[in-house]
């Protein structure tokens, strides 16, 4: 009969472990927080029901192995009896099925309760606008309680009717469905995703900090883009995402500030162009909104190119402060070549944002590896008109047009959009063509690794007077030979990994706000 105590033991201990484990586990991982993402009071309590088998699991547990070490070690002074262990073990048995039942009693209510209150959204199974506005009046109240602070996020989708237009509108809602389930993967559970309206979704990120708003923004326009969603007539569509980051307390400290300062960021992106982040602090106000043209007023111009720029630059990890660094290159050889500053000026800024038209190429593409198909030329080849169109929506910054919409126009005439040859293009685009391609050259690339100073002006000097203007190489080989400042800006590209990436030397206007040398 000994036998068959020990195996009660075992299988006791065992059984005490496995529940303790279970309530362990609910612990940790919050299982229930998928399902009651946003409702406290009922994570509450589906987590207790969890665990109301926990106390006498443990004691089952403890009680078992008493039992077992004493059958090793006789000489271990006392252990509880057989009877408190099957007492124990009937206990946890009994408290078990109740915890099974309770949860199952919360889980039930939680559901009426949403199916009665609207608490998701009947089509992506996401928080609701409603439950969204109870979250967000709640950690505005938190938040000032504690001295913390959060990140507000509001999504919207670029072009999303047009999804409904060529397709059926079930496939739009499936494509707002499954937006609405990878952001939910995408963000912690103590955060909450709900669908704010139409196209738009919300996603408030408590304890969260400036980095941490603006890297979770970005992760979550990346997932969006990165996506194809199927098409009914086969093959496959894409969406790309504007985001807008306002944080508590700094842009707002009611829910209806933030709320609203959160729209005007996307608001002010979308009038860029989409696709990218833009935070709710230092905007400048409108003055007034004609379709997506927002018509700024002058003071204006230093916060529409630091948008512009930034939303370039986070695309494309290969080629980070890769917008400033050409910007102060070219700048400077307009100035060798003998432009007076106004002119240098408008280089300096059209090197700034010459790559703006990017915005519109997919992560895909700027990020691949292998050859370009023809369709990625394609959109490659775009970049330049989209710049232009993008550009055209801040009066200010017209003067630069020519500038970004020819940048990749050759000496020789075989470039892109207009086959402009020579003099016939402009000298800012063909200085800016010049030291765009130098840090081309220097910088690594998905498919290959930077090559050295001397191999850059070996290239451009081979390709003076096909691809570039040879007076344009003459005064930038100079210049990298001879100016320091010049010389300080390319030593930055040989800097040992870890070091600080180039930040420029760009004109106190433009970043003066930023915190930028």
């Amino acid at each position: 009969m000994a036998w068959m105590g020990l195996a009660a033991e075992i299988g006791l201990l065992t059984f005490g472990l496995a529940i303790a484990g279970d309530w362990v586990t609910h612990r940790r991982n919050d299982s229930a927080g998928n399902l009651f993402r946003g409702n406290g009071g009922y994570r509450s309590s589906a987590l207790l029901a969890a665990g109301s088998a926990a106390f006498p699991a443990i004691l089952l547990a403890l009680a078992s192995g008493l039992a077992l070490a004493q059958r090793i070690a006789p000489s271990i002074p006392w252990s509880p009896g057989h009877e408190t262990i099957l007492a124990l073990g009937a206990a946890t048995g009994v408290a078990s099925y109740a915890s099974y039942a309770s949860y199952k009693r919360t889980t039930h209510v939680f559901r009426a309760d949403l199916s009665e209150g609207d608490g998701l959204d009947p089509l992506t199974r996401v928080a609701s606008h409603r439950t969204f506005q109870d979250r967000l009046a709640h950690e505005c109240d938190r938040a000032f309680r504690f001295g913390d602070s959060f990140a507000l996020l509001l999504l919207d989708l670029d072009q999303f009717h047009g999804i409904n237009n060529r397709h059926r509108h079930s496939t739009g809602d499936h494509v707002l469905r499954e937006v609405a389930g990878g952001l939910c993967s995408a963000v912690r559970d103590i955060d909450l995703c709900a669908r704010f309206g139409g196209d738009q979704f919300a996603v408030i990120l408590p304890h969260t900090l400036h980095k941490g708003g603006i890297e979770a923004a970005e992760r979550l326009r990346q997932m969006v883009a990165s996506v194809t969603f199927p098409a009914p007539e086969g093959g496959g569509t894409r969406v790309t995402a504007t985001v807008g980051v306002a944080y508590y307390p700094t842009d707002g400290e009611t829910p209806a500030r933030l709320v609203s300062e959160a729209k005007l960021a996307v608001a002010f992106a979308k009038s860029l162009g989409g696709n990218q982040i833009q935070l709710a602090q230092g905007l400048p106000e409108p003055t007034g909104k004609a379709g997506n043209v927002f018509h700024l007023p002058a003071s204006s111009r230093a916060a529409v190119v630091r948008s512009l720029a930034a939303a370039v630059d986070v695309r494309d990890r290969y080629t980070h402060s890769h917008s400033r660094f050409v910007s102060d290159l070219a700048a400077a050889t307009a100035r060798r070549v003998g432009l007076p500053e106004v002119e240098i000026e408008r280089v300096q800024v059209g090197a700034l944002l010459h790559d703006v038209g990017k915005i519109g190429v997919p992560d895909t593409v700027l990020s691949k590896e292998s050859a370009l198909s023809r369709e990625d030329w394609a959109s490659i080849h775009a970049h330049p008109t989209l710049g232009k169109m993008i550009i055209e929506q801040a009066p200010e910054l017209r003067e630069v047009v020519p500038l970004v919409l020819h940048h990749q126009e050759r000496f020789d005439g075989s470039g892109y959009p207009g086959r402009l040859k020579g003099e016939a293009i402009p000298l800012g685009a063909r200085i800016i063509a010049a030291t765009d391609a130098y840090h081309a050259i220097r910088s690594d690339r998905p498919y290959r690794s930077g090559r050295s100073h001397a191999e850059a002006i070996m290239e451009l000097e081979r390709c003076a007077g096909t691809q570039f203007d040879p007076a344009v190489v003459t005064a930038f080989v100079s210049l990298v030979e001879t100016d320091s400042s010049a010389r300080r800006i390319i030593a930055s590209l040989d800097e040992k990994e870890g070091t600080q990436p180039y930040t420029g030397r760009s004109p106190a206007w433009l970043f003066a706000n930023d915190g930028s040398a």
